[in-house]
């Protein structure tokens, strides 16, 4: 087995070779330079992960019963994982997860070890997070995907045991390749909430109950405030803002007739994107409950959008999910909500499709726009995280070139900048059924090998999981052999 010094070895190696200077790279071809910087990323990998370790080492020597005693203090750090921040230049928070990693690393080391060379003895159970700790070691994921995975997915408690997350883990490791830290995390913790839905509707209310909102008023006589609200609430705020700033903050270009006044004004207002914001919450808090949305808002009213299926939504068991976020939400809140504002039923077919409307007009109605937002939760391109509300619909099949029907098997969600990118370097997205390919031009792949479009919403993913589930339970009866003379 390959260890990380012996990794460190040949990749330093390999990187002592490409040079020291940005000259050294800028003859470089671009699969050269691509290969650089993977050899560099594979050096840096096994560095984190024997910094990790050595974090551990300083970490279980600064025990917080050895009091002063212990290696952190007696340097003159108030923890261990101030002393790796000082040290290595990292973060606070990079600081943390190196450290809590390099735990996770000796532990799972710890039993391994006396599994292996003392069977005789009785050993304490392989940890939960062994997974993620195998993972560092062979360069799977770096120091902070790992913390992210392990962050995200908590810890055990009766209702999720320790096997249960193992399983989660070693999901999210496979995932991991095309995923950042940030999206594994909510990933973990998605995963998390599907293992026991009582988390989903503890955790609100412990969310709930740490809003605040402050303002007080500086010698100089402006009014400063900060905020925190939970994801629900959180979720209208960021709503409001979009509506007040749109197209500022990268939503669609493409609008209604009646809005595109009100969206020329915005992009040609000379104040600043955050001064909108204030001035336009400050004219809500003016006109108060009493607010005609068509005044402030235009046409489409800021609203939290909640998605849960219909077997869900009836039996009560489970929970939904807050469209832009992907923030679990209880049966509770969502009742709630469709009290107040009502629901859209949104259709799928086996292939998971939603219900389209032909060619009757260029752009993609209200109605398609929501279940575009259902059936595919944000931009479908591989490995981007902006929500429905930051996206455009794409026709696969152009309206003008092509004479491409406005229906919502024929459109994906992409964002503005991912839109742009396939327009303009040769990019296609092709369908067959319900599923989507991606094409990259010659000049990224010779041979233009397609890649696997998937949805991002988590609703349609439990939605397919569940049918699949189904299907193994209850499986087609086979076909009856033929009979002589039919």
């Amino acid at each position: 087995m390959r260890t990380p010094a012996a990794t460190l070895l040949r990749t330093a190696d390999a990187v002592a070779r490409l040079g020291s200077s940005p000259a050294s790279y800028a003859a470089l071809p671009k699969q050269d330079l691509l290969d650089a910087l993977q050899v560099i990323s594979d050096a840096r990998r096994c560095c984190d992960t024997m910094t990790a370790a050595i974090a551990a080492e300083l970490s279980r020597r600064s025990a917080p019963d050895l009091g002063s005693a212990g290696l952190a203090q007696q340097e003159g750090y108030r923890t261990p994982q101030a002393m790796v921040e000082a040290i290595t230049g990292t973060t606070k928070g990079g600081a943390v997860s190196i450290v809590e990693v390099g735990k996770m690393l000796a532990e799972t080391d710890a039993v391994e070890t006396l599994k292996r060379e003392h069977p005789e003895l009785p050993a304490p159970p392989t940890p939960w997070q062994a997974p993620i700790a195998h993972a560092v070691r062979d360069g799977k994921v770096s120091i902070a995907q790992a913390d992210a995975i392990r962050a995200g997915l908590g810890l055990p408690t009766d209702s999720v045991p320790p096997e249960a997350l193992s399983e989660a883990a070693i999901e999210l490791i496979e995932d991991a390749i095309t995923l950042t830290a940030g999206q594994l995390h909510r990933r973990a913790r998605q995963l998390r909430d599907d293992l026991n839905d009582t988390e989903v509707a503890d955790r609100e209310k412990a969310q709930l109950d740490q809003q605040h909102l402050k303002a007080w008023k500086r010698p100089d006589g402006m009014v400063e405030g900060k905020f925190l609200y939970a994801p629900e609430p959180g979720a209208f705020l960021l709503s409001v803002l979009d509506e007040l700033t749109n197209p500022r903050r990268g939503g669609p270009r493409f609008v209604k007739e009646e809005d595109r006044a009100r969206i020329d004004a915005i992009v040609n207002d000379a104040r600043s994107t955050e001064r909108l914001a204030a001035d336009g919450f400050l004219e809500l808090l003016r006109i108060g409950a009493d607010a005609d949305p068509g005044q402030v808002f235009g046409s489409r009213r800021p609203a939290v959008r909640v998605i849960v299926t219909k077997e869900t939504l009836e039996s009560g068991d489970g929970h939904g999910s807050i469209q832009d976020t992907g923030e679990a939400v209880s049966i509770g809140t969502i009742r709630r909500e469709i009290c107040s504002t009502g629901t859209v039923a949104v259709v799928l077919d086996d292939d998971g499709q939603c219900v389209n409307v032909g060619r009757e007009q260029r752009l993609f109605t209200a109605r398609q726009r929501i279940g575009l937002a259902v059936r595919d939760g944000g931009c479908m391109w591989p490995g981007c995280d902006r929500p429905p509300s930051w996206c455009e619909a794409h026709h696969i099949n152009q309206w003008k070139r092509d004479h491409g029907k406005t229906d919502i098997a024929d459109g994906v969600l992409l964002c503005k900048h991912h839109h742009l990118l396939l327009h303009n370097n040769g990019w296609d997205i092709t369908r067959t059924g319900g599923k989507y390919l991606l094409f990259p031009p010659r000049s990224i792949s010779p041979n233009r090998e397609p890649r696997h479009l998937g949805t991002k919403s988590r609703t349609v993913q439990d939605w397919n999981a569940r049918r699949h589930r189904l299907r193994d339970l209850h499986p087609a009866p086979p076909p009856e052999p033929a009979r002589l003379g039919d």
